[in-house]
């Protein structure tokens, strides 16, 4: 039996431990309360300092990135830590107190350009149709060919050129008859500017000039965490990066043609990622010239392939040869004109594409534009060949298309940074703009008093 005395202290006892309980549970759920207005808190803090994005970088090439420099140049990690302290303190109770710090930033510009990369290609991935995929596989494999039947003729002209020249050396020897050079003409026509060949109006190039030496791919960059590793360099995606740079950055067509307004900085902006010159006109130059050899390798592949031309070829050399007893004399000069047909033909195609019209990939008889004797003398004739567009073709902007496939992933990347930068700076209010200040994320740490200290850490970042 229990006293009456001894129920009470029990129930005393008892009613300390209950307080005790309850105080305890009061001062955990107002511990958890301001822990989660505290993440609330930091959560609208990202929200808000994410929300001051470089809305030049975001409306010309759809990135969002934070110019830590924020126009000035210079750049201020401490200014990012108030306008988070303050987008913080904004959203907790009166009289609260934090303590900030933030590191691990990941630049645009860190592992060559590999989180630009990303976030490139994340962008396409989510606003590309397969169409245009495709059309950039197409094209990849169109290299694989065009370096096949170059490779091809590039042997084939030097072989031929040189059994050609021991040829009719051997003939002055022996016959003491010389023999005429049939490609004279040609072979100056290559040595010098091809531009003047297949521009109808020089007069509207670019004369443009761009200062490189402290260009992204040049300067020693700030160095960030790096890439977050969802999109990794890859033949796939650099599909996606090909039409990212493909519909971000103009080309030599858009103004030649179309008069396009001169940009900021290079105008022949995708010829600089594949040639990566200082001037216009020298990376118009050396595009041509290097859709010139794809075209020289695929003209001749079709020449081989066509017996009324190859007769064409030896009826010209015979008749350019005459009676000789030299062996090969007349084959030799038959091959060294297909080869200047060829060429002829092929500064044609680049004049078509330079036009804004489109050049069959792979040439039938139908859609042959130069005469064997217009080739010989390409200087005084080219005016006169047909100018007309193959609809199947491919248009100069897929051969761009076919060369970025064939260009580094590294220099492409930088070399694309190089051009957004050229760009942004040369607009109002952006002369301080550098990508390696331009970060989408980084971890922060948050010391909060508000009542009682809390401690927070996460990372900022957009999501892609």
């Amino acid at each position: 039996m229990w006293k009456k005395g001894e129920i009470t202290v029990l129930v005393s006892l008892l009613l300390a431990v209950l307080l005790f309980l309850l105080e305890a549970c009061l001062w955990s759920a107002r511990y958890a309360l301001l822990r989660s207005q505290a993440e609330e808190a930091l959560e609208l803090a990202e929200t808000s300092v994410l929300s001051e994005y470089h809305r030049e970088l975001l409306e010309r090439y759809d990135l969002f990135y934070v110019d830590l420099g924020y126009g000035t140049g210079q750049e201020d990690t401490e200014y990012l830590k108030q306008r988070l302290r303050w987008f913080l303190l904004e959203n907790l109770s009166e009289g609260s107190r934090a303590a900030l710090e933030v590191w691990d930033f990941s630049r645009a510009s860190d592992e060559r350009g590999m989180v630009y990369y990303e976030q490139a290609v994340s962008h396409e991935k989510q606003a590309t149709g397969a169409a245009l995929v495709e059309r950039l596989l197409h094209c990849g494999g169109l290299a694989e060919v065009a370096e096949e039947r170059y490779e091809a003729y590039s042997e084939a002209d030097g072989r031929e050129q040189r059994n050609l020249e021991e040829l009719r050396r051997r003939r002055e020897e022996i016959e003491e008859v010389s023999t005429p050079d049939p490609v004279s003409s040609t072979e100056a026509l290559k040595a010098g500017s091809i531009l003047h060949l297949v521009l109808t109006d020089p007069g509207k190039v670019s004369g443009k000039k761009a200062d490189l030496t402290q260009a992204p791919s040049v300067r020693s960059c700030l160095e960030g965490v790096g890439p977050r590793g969802v999109y990794e360099g890859s033949i796939g995606n650099d599909l996606f990066f090909h039409a990212y740079l493909m519909e971000h950055f103009s080309h030599a067509v858009e103004f030649l043609t179309e008069g396009r307004e001169e940009e900021p900085w290079l105008d022949y902006q995708l010829e600089y990622l594949i040639a990566g010159e200082d001037t216009d006109i020298a990376n118009l130059e050396r595009v041509c010239n290097r859709i010139l050899l794809m075209r020289e390798g695929m003209n001749y592949a079709y020449l081989q392939t066509d017996s009324a031309k190859k007769a064409e070829c030896e009826a010209l050399a015979l008749l350019m040869v005459g009676a000789t007893m030299i062996p090969g004399l007349v084959e030799a000069v038959k091959q060294v004109l297909m080869l200047a047909w060829a060429f002829g033909e092929s500064v044609m195609d680049v004049r078509v594409l330079l036009s804004g019209k489109k050049c069959a990939f792979y040439k039938s008889g139908g859609r042959w534009r130069t005469s064997l004797s217009g080739a010989l003398d390409l200087s005084n004739s080219i005016s006169g060949f047909d100018s007309g567009e193959d609809a199947q073709g491919l248009s100069y902007e897929d051969y761009l298309g076919i060369l970025l496939t064939a260009t580094g992933r590294e220099k492409k990347t930088m070399r694309s940074l190089d051009a957004m930068e050229g760009v942004i700076r040369r607009l109002s209010g952006n002369s301080g703009f550098y990508v390696d200040q331009c970060t989408d994320g980084f971890r922060l740490r948050a010391v909060i008093a508000n009542g009682r200290e809390l401690t927070a850490e996460r990372s900022f970042c957009y999501e892609w």
